[in-house]
């Protein structure tokens, strides 16, 4: 039985109510970018600067255990705000005073997921920077197929409690930013049973869903953002006539709010990488393929194989372990080769490409610019790795060699082109079809 001293301390402890905690962020926010390099505070720092413990400071910024109020005004004061009597509650009394509601949501047209394989590391990373650090944008990219979908939905359904709300939407139809944004307030106004009235132009409508993000944390899954960027040219540069998506955003990952976006693209916006990093509220990811275990876990879902390991791994490898280039092949293997890996291995290495990948690629590459469409022709030709200066010495074109350096950061970007120290290369699969749609 604890004694009455220590009961005493538990109530007389609290801990930061999600507005208070919200109120502290900004407050953090904008110190740390004018005095620290817009860099997240270290819990030293903060220890420091309020005069407390690191203990002390850990325990207010997890808000899971109780702390002396007195530590919490000491903390807020460091930062210049006051504490109010809403800003922090006694544990013990938050199951009634803070109580939040179960999640509303809306899936939208979001993918079943119960086919899942791997991806534990991911899943790690996403539910850190998402319910630990509370981050307020995640890029999750790579090229057609790789599972970022998949991967999206599988952490919005495993965090989904964390939130008051959840809506998924994908951008694949292109609608106009100002249909997107009436909807997503729309859904919001529907899952919070309130009375919002719909703004009439595009920027106040844009302020209401930054408005309703700060006051709620609700989690916004934004799938296939590559949707409304440009056909061709470089990459992460906006679409004719969807081009305010760049403002959108832009505007959801440099302002403060409580909530979290969750993108997906096969490509890399420039004007998020510029505001992405470790120590930034806004954070990407980039998908590589299965590893060999779960590659021949995903195939054995579609039925019996054989095969020895060398031919396992060399199948996984060719298809850089795309998830979705894999499922397509289990399913050819077991209609064409009766689930014989080595037969399958055989046609493919010697240049097969299957309609389903080609038209999977088809979709990439017509997305590319000429230089960008020649510099993969090129890589594709050479049979090893190549840097930047030995690809130059092969194109005649003054033109095209002015170019490449941005040509291959842009293939990086659509994770067409992989980087080994300063060497490139393509995945075998992606220089079959490329080889292929050359040579006819």
């Amino acid at each position: 039985m604890p004694s009455i001293s220590s009961t005493k301390r538990a109530e007389r402890g609290v801990i930061l109510t999600p507005q208070g905690w919200y109120k502290l962020q900004q407050a953090m926010q904008e110190s740390e970018t004018e005095h620290n390099w817009g860099r997240r505070f270290t819990q030293e720092q903060l220890s420091d600067r309020a005069g407390l413990s690191i203990h002390t400071v850990a325990r207010i910024l997890k808000r899971e255990k109780a702390v002396d109020k007195l530590s919490i005004e000491y903390f807020m004061r460091s930062f210049g705000l006051q504490l109010a009597p809403e800003d922090c509650v006694r544990p013990m009394a938050s199951a009634e005073e803070i109580e939040r509601p179960q999640s509303q949501q809306d899936w939208g047209t979001a993918i079943d997921v119960s086919m899942f394989y791997g991806r534990e590391t991911e899943l790690k990373q996403l539910h850190e920077w998402i319910c630990v650090e509370r981050c307020r944008f995640i890029s999750l990219f790579g090229m057609s197929g790789i599972g970022k979908s998949t991967l999206a939905v599988k952490t919005a359904r495993q965090i989904q409690n964390q939130f008051e709300n959840v809506i998924w939407r994908s951008l694949q139809s292109m609608p106009s930013l100002e249909a997107f944004v009436e909807d997503i307030l729309q859904s919001l106004r529907q899952l919070q049973c309130c009375n919002l009235v719909l703004a009439t132009s595009l920027d106040s409508k844009m302020s209401q869903l930054i408005e309703c993000l700060q006051q709620s944390r609700c989690l916004l899954i934004l799938d296939n953002i590559e949707s409304v960027l440009s056909n061709a040219g470089q990459v992460g540069r906006d679409r004719s006539g969807c081009e305010d998506y760049r403002h959108l955003l832009r505007t959801l990952a440099e302002v403060p709010h409580q909530s979290c976006i969750l993108l997906t693209s096969q490509e890399k916006p420039r004007e998020l990488a510029l505001l992405s990093g470790n120590q930034s509220q806004v954070r990407e990811l980039r998908l590589t393929g299965l590893n060999g275990a779960e590659g021949r876990k995903l195939f054995r879902h579609y039925g019996e194989f054989t095969g020895t390991e060398a031919e396992w791994n060399a199948l996984i490898e060719h298809y850089a372990g795309n998830p979705l280039a894999l499922k397509l092949v289990a399913i050819a293997t077991q209609e064409l080769f009766n689930g014989s890996i080595a037969k399958v291995l055989k046609w493919v290495q010697g240049g097969l490409i299957f309609d389903d990948i080609r038209n999977l690629l088809e979709r990439q590459f017509n997305r590319l610019s000429n230089t960008e469409q020649a510099t993969m022709c090129w890589l594709a030709t050479r049979p090893e790795p190549v840097s930047v200066a030995e690809l130059g010495e092969d194109l005649a074109n003054q033109a095209c060699k002015r170019e490449l350096p941005e040509a291959i950061y842009s293939l990086m970007r659509r994770s067409l082109v992989d980087k080994n120290g300063e060497l490139f290369s393509m995945q075998p699969f992606v220089i079959n079809y490329v080889l292929e749609r050359f040579i006819q």
